[in-house]
């Protein structure tokens, strides 16, 4: 009886606190939503950023898988799978294709 109560409150308190992989995320939320929309890699293998909108643009670096990421604006580039609209990172001078990010909120145009 004392474990089926302890595991109802533990579970009462995660449903109120959320769960602990965004809880930091979610603390320092307000400070990143400041900054521009927050987009998610929705890629299974790490995602390039490229120098400029286009795939032919050379890499500066590489996102992870499902990571969280500042969005400045969106701009027309090159197509990626029917896609031409890339978000450029904040940040950094890099650009990532709209096709592998989920924009959390409105991306204003560059």
């Amino acid at each position: 009886m004392v474990k089926k109560a302890l595991l109802t409150y533990a579970l009462a308190a995660g449903v109120v606190m959320g769960p602990l992989s965004t809880a930091g995320w979610a603390a320092d939320g307000y400070a990143r939503a400041a900054s521009g929309p927050v987009g998610v890699v929705e890629t299974r293998a790490p995602l390039n950023v490229r120098e400029k909108p286009t795939v032919y643009s050379d890499v500066v670096k590489q996102l992870r898988p499902h990571e969280r990421v500042l969005l400045v604006c969106q701009k027309r580039g090159g197509w990626v799978d029917g896609n031409p609209v890339w978000y450029r990172l904040h940040g950094s001078k890099g650009w990532v294709s709209a096709r592998y990010v989920h924009n959390l909120q409105p991306v204003r145009p560059c």
